[in-house]
């Protein structure tokens, strides 16, 4: 019976250890399959962070360079769809009331046409000279559509009967004046179209810049050269109690 009751327990503490190893191994297979699970989350997780890291860290992507970027001192670079044709030093002026232009001188040419406003043929030999320039706006608001640019001649290229309406200016060399001139825009060449304002009035918006052409409106002499003719900005409004500053042309 010693026997028996031995190898009886023998065979009950050998099933029970088994149940127990078993249940061991399963809780040992649910450990490892939670570990798995937290193993690939962490894994997700650790990419979803990187993505986010690379889209927020700045420079990272295409550059465009910013159309309007605002530079240092809040002006802005003018940028659009065409590229700026070659022109001279630029100059900016501004009025009282914080507008502000920059011109750069492009070229100089002439006109065989009529007149832009009296609509006369000049006379044999002369013609009507224009300036062409780049007005920009390189403030941070919009500014009303102006020409602060006038066309000086040498005044004896002036036919003599148009030579009392050509005027001398202060800081301006004393052979040279300035005849009535129209100016008009050509193109837009940088930024955002003209706004349109109460009364007719236009606006430039941030950034923007324009191709004008300054027609003189009295004959001058056909034959005239580069040097017998420059771009200033002369009036108070722009300039203040400064004498008149010069846009040149390029070199």
């Amino acid at each position: 019976m010693g026997v028996r009751e031995t190898s009886g327990v023998q065979v009950r503490l050998g099933a029970r250890e088994q149940e127990q190893e078993q249940e061991r191994e399963r809780r040992a297979r649910r450990r490892a399959g939670r570990r798995s699970g937290l193993v690939a989350a962490g894994v997700l997780v650790l990419a979803g962070l990187v993505t986010v890291g690379l889209l927020l860290t700045p420079g990272s992507g295409d550059d465009d360079g910013g159309t309007g970027a605002v530079q240092a001192g809040g002006e802005q670079q003018p940028g659009g769809d065409a590229e700026l044709p070659d022109a001279g030093k630029p100059i900016t002026v501004g009025t009282a009331d914080g507008s502000k232009y920059q011109i750069a001188t492009v070229r100089n040419g002439v006109s065989d046409g009529v007149a832009p406003t009296s609509r006369t043929t000049p006379p044999s030999g002369t013609s009507f000279p224009y300036i062409e320039y780049i007005l920009s706006n390189p403030s941070g608001k919009r500014v009303l559509l102006d020409f602060p640019g006038d066309v000086f001649v040498k005044r004896d290229l002036v036919t003599p009967d148009a030579r009392g309406r050509c005027m001398p200016q202060a800081g301006v060399p004393e052979e040279m004046c300035t005849p009535p001139t129209k100016s008009q825009v050509v193109r837009r060449l940088a930024g955002g179209e003209l706004i349109a304002g109460d009364g007719g009035d236009k606006y430039m918006p941030p950034g923007s810049a324009f191709l004008v052409r300054a027609t003189v409106d009295v004959p001058v002499d056909r034959d005239l050269k580069r040097s017998d003719l420059g771009l200033f900005v002369w009036k108070q409004l722009y300039m203040a109690d400064q004498l008149a500053k010069q846009a040149p042309f390029p070199r």
